[in-house]
Parts: C-alpha cells; structure tokens; sequence
C-alpha cells in the first residue's frame, strides 16, 4: 500500500463520489489509486472549472466537493474557486501535487508555494509529510469543510508521500457534526420584534438555500405569511413559498424593491 492509496481510501470513507480534475505527472500515482477505486475521476478542460464545479456540488449537496490539480500553475488555477467557496459557505476539498519534499529530480521547477497562498482563502491549507498522517488529516479536512461556517480546505500531497510504502492504516470514522444552535432568549426576541413589526420584510441570503435549510426556512415563510426577498441568483426555497417570494431583477433600485415588498399583505 502506498500514501495515494490511503488517500484514495480516506476519501471513498468519507463518502466520496467523484473528483473534478486537470492531473498532471505529481498526480500519477494518485490517479492511479483512483483508476483502482469506486471513485469516479471527472476530467475537465481547465483547473478552474474543477474547483467551480466541486464547489457547487458542496453549496448542493451540503457534503464537501473535491478536486484535484498539479502543482505550481495547475494548483494557482483553483485560487478563484477557493474564494467562491470562501465567500459563499460552500464545503470543499482542494488537493493538489508537488515535487517530492525528500528529494527532487528538477529542483525547484513548477514549485510555489501553495500552501502558503491557499492559507487565506481557505479554512485550513496544509501539506501531507507522512503517508502516516493521511487518513486524520483527511478526515481534519472534511470536518473543517462542513463545520459553520462551511468552506474550502487545501491539502497538498507531494509525489514522494504519495509514493511511498506504506503500513494499512485504519481510516477515521465519520462522525456527526454538531449544527450551533440560537440560545431560546435570542429565539424569544427574534419572535417578540416579528409579531410587533407592523411591516415585517425576511431576507434570504446565500446560505438560504443550503440543503438543510431551504424546508425549514420555506415553512417558515409559508405559515408566517410575511413577505420574502432573495438575491436575484439565489432560488426561492421551495415551491411552497414562492407565493410570498419575490428576486428583485437585476436593473431595478434596491430601495424601491424594498418599499414595493413591503406592503401590507
């Protein structure tokens, strides 16, 4: 057993489906473990697309999205998926090659620095040293991508770590993540400034329409009966609300969706 073999079974124990990849020659022996694997390897005609695309599945399914790069330029490419997930609470995990970290044939060709780079844009970058710590640190990885506030986690895996000879290595169980929970006098003044509103307006965000969200919110509109604004490319949280739902377009003034929605019912 080699490190991408325990890597490619710490994902399969976390659930995972299918990867979104541009690999490039420090990826080899991982794609290699994958072509063993019942992970699906989704090729895609550039890196940035891999990262968009693992993050939508994550902002969809509430389970992390994973994709795959090189190193150097192939790695920097995920850069603006990692801030899309940043910025929109969207659970995923980057990994990306690098030249071996014991010893290097090219010396320092194609290297930067991607865990350092990734640093702000995720919630955690971190690079795997020892095919020991592959399956904690995976599981760190995924743990971290879904906790609130969910997002982007890099790990980078040297072609060397992936290479190397490795004892089996039990994989870390899943285990279920506690969801933070309003305090009941936060929930009681919440409801006390509703029911004296006299024009009451919900605002829907992004997260509205995270998985685990959109039926609760979609009944909470539905029997509040008060009116709902989305941003224009987020979607209404179900059909049952959208009687009370309305986007504002694109090319109307804020303030005036906002006096027109907040007629009285």
């Amino acid at each position: 057993m080699k490190g991408s073999d325990l890597l490619v079974s710490a994902l399969e124990n976390e659930g995972v489906e299918r990867i979104f990849s541009v690999p490039g020659e420090e990826n080899l022996d991982v794609v290699e473990s994958l072509r063993r694997s019942s992970i699906n390897l989704i090729v895609t005609r550039h890196e940035q697309a891999a990262s968009f695309m693992a993050a939508t599945q994550g902002r969809l399914t509430g389970r992390p999205g994973v994709c795959l790069a090189t190193l150097g330029p192939g790695a920097l490419n995920l850069t603006t998926g990692a801030a899309f997930a940043l910025l929109g609470a969207m659970p995923m995990v980057m990994i990306t090659g690098q030249k071996g970290i014991l010893s290097r044939k090219q010396g320092r060709f194609q290297v930067v620095d991607i865990v350092a780079t990734m640093a702000p844009l995720t919630k955690m970058a971190r690079q795997i040293v020892s095919p020991a710590t592959i399956p904690t640190t995976v599981r760190e990885a995924f743990r971290l991508a879904q906790q609130e506030r969910p997002g982007p986690v890099h790990l980078e895996l040297p072609e060397d770590i992936a290479a190397k000879e490795a004892p089996e290595i039990p994989v870390v169980k899943p285990h279920p993540i506690d969801i933070p929970v309003a305090d009941s006098a936060a929930l009681d003044r919440a409801a006390d400034l509703i029911l004296k509103a006299e024009r009451p307006l919900v605002m829907l965000g992004a997260a509205a329409s995270r998985p685990r969200l959109a039926g609760p919110l979609s009944d909470f509109v539905r029997r509040v009966r008060i009116r709902s604004s989305t941003h224009r490319w987020e979607r209404a949280p179900s059909q049952a609300a959208r009687a009370f739902t309305w986007a504002p377009p694109p090319s109307r003034n804020a303030t005036m969706c906002i006096e027109r929605l907040t007629v009285p019912i």
